[in-house]
């Protein structure tokens, strides 16, 4: 049973290791595969040592600071798996500690008390490491980080309830086993869990990457279509957001300003955008903004905030201040029912459109567009927020 949970562990460091070279090297991932390849030494250092294949003082030592040496990596390595670092690498200074009173004292002759040094280790490490991997169940709810983290608790909770036993001198061949042939099943299932937590992370990013634009951070048009339903509810509104003569912009200024004028805007939508709503950059120097049912009653003062902001906002470039505006279109579900995407779509370009027809920097709705003989020289009339 000692020779598999050796090879368990040294299997799992070995997946972890090919994982790290097969996805652009991880440090989290070499963390946790130097942590099993440690414990194997450490194990396979106390089984010579038990044997009488080498003294003593190498192997009772050594072991035992092998030990936290490896959950120290253990613990930082989930840290690392999550992108947290830097608060536990004081631990590290565990494993030279534990060295020195090894060689300075004989506490580690007593086979109990190094049991239970060991079993405490195990069982704070695995603790610590099943807990930091909860922290981020719903920023990051992927589906082998809850498995993963139950695997280290039952790691903890097993060498945790060990230790009375060991303590007590109750601790039997039988139990001892039991626990070795739990941990080697939990060794195969942390290392599985680890390589399926990294794959659904790459996943999960090349999904969003799909779906986000790349230079402003907002969702392309794919995302767009992705996350708002393709039939518009009553009251659900979209408005389309045009830069006015951007391309004057880009000629005059070059096209990184004009990069840097699509950035800030982005960043304003984000200022006024509330719950539920969902922006998007579709192309070029367009923006749409999905305004769900139950909201909607502030969209026309919501777009003319948002045009009103952008074209009071002076924006730096190189010394230079360029002036932005923006004309929008917006379309609003009516009361009868449902409008498809598509069509409401249709509805805000067509505002939009008139928006620019009748002079740019103002906001247009597609009733303007249904009324005949509609006046569009005075901007909107809302009540802005306070």
């Amino acid at each position: 049973m000692i020779l598999l949970h050796k090879t368990s562990l040294l299997a799992g460091s070995g997946t972890l290791l090919l994982l790290w070279f097969r996805v652009d090297r991880p440090p989290a991932v070499a963390m946790i595969a130097s942590a099993f390849a440690t414990l194997a030494i450490g194990a396979l250092l106390a089984g010579l040592g038990e044997h009488n294949l080498i003294p003593p003082t190498l192997w009772r030592d050594t072991s035992i600071a092998l030990g936290v040496c490896a959950y120290t990596l253990l613990c930082l390595g989930t840290r690392r798996l999550d992108r947290r670092v830097g608060a536990l690498c004081w631990a590290f200074l565990l494993t030279p500690l534990m060295l020195g009173v090894g060689l300075l004292t004989p506490v580690f002759a007593d086979d109990v008390f190094r049991a239970l040094i060991f079993h405490g280790t195990s069982a704070a490490g695995s603790l610590f490491a099943g807990l930091g991997l909860l922290t981020n169940r719903r920023s990051e709810p992927l589906p082998s980080r809850m498995p993963l983290a139950a695997s280290f608790l039952t790691c903890a909770a097993l060498y945790g309830g060990q230790m009375p036993l060991l303590a007590l001198g109750l601790a039997t061949p039988d139990t001892i086993s039991i626990v070795f042939a739990a941990t080697m099943m939990l060794n195969f299932a942390i290392a599985a869990l680890v390589v399926s937590f990294v794959r659904e992370r790459r996943e999960e990013l090349y999904r969003r990457s799909s779906l986000t634009d790349a230079l402003t951070g907002t969702l392309n048009r794919q995302g767009f279509r992705v996350l708002v339903p393709s039939t518009i509810p009553a009251g659900g509104a979209l408005a389309l957001f045009d830069l006015d003569l951007f391309k004057q912009i880009n000629d005059q200024y070059g096209h990184p300003a004009g990069d840097h004028v699509l950035i800030t805007f982005a960043r304003l939508f984000e200022r006024f955008v509330g719950q539920g709503e969902i922006p998007a950059r579709i192309g070029g120097e367009e923006f749409v903004l999905y305004i769900p049912p139950g909201r909607t009653e502030h969209a026309l003062c919501l777009a003319e905030e948002i045009r009103l902001a952008l074209s009071t906002q002076q924006i730096r470039w190189k010394g230079e201040t360029i002036t932005v505006s923006t004309s929008v279109g917006l379309a609003i579900s009516d009361g009868m029912g449902t409008a498809s995407r598509t069509a409401l779509f249709a509805q805000a370009d067509k505002a939009l459109y008139l928006a620019k027809e009748l002079g740019r920097n103002r906001v247009a709705t597609a009733s303007d567009v249904a009324q005949a003989g509609a006046s569009m020289d005075a901007p909107p009339v809302c009540t802005l927020a306070a």
